[in-house]
């Protein structure tokens, strides 16, 4: 846990998922735009690490959108889903 008002996030894509920088570099890139929109909905002062595993080679923005609000609301870091994206 930290101090900070804001929850720090961590994605980790390890070499089992790819050779190449550039593509582990990229995920880590989607990952941190799945993410965005639940960010204020997160608690304060939360370390969060996400892990990619195999699947996220193929997976479209949309896919990581819903996976990662589905993961957090799983560990009860947010709340039930919202109107918005239950029709989804």
């Amino acid at each position: 846990m930290n101090v900070d008002a804001k929850p720090r996030i961590g994605f980790v894509v390890g070499k089992r998922i790819s050779k190449r920088a550039v593509e582990r570099n990229y995920i880590k890139r989607l990952l941190g735009e799945a993410i965005r929109p639940v960010l204020a909905d997160l608690p304060g002062g939360m370390d969060i690490v996400i892990s990619a595993k195999n699947q996220v080679i193929g997976s479209d923005l949309q896919i990581l959108r819903h996976d990662i609000a589905t993961l957090l609301r799983r560990a009860q870091l947010l709340p039930s889903a919202r109107p918005s994206e239950a029709s989804r």
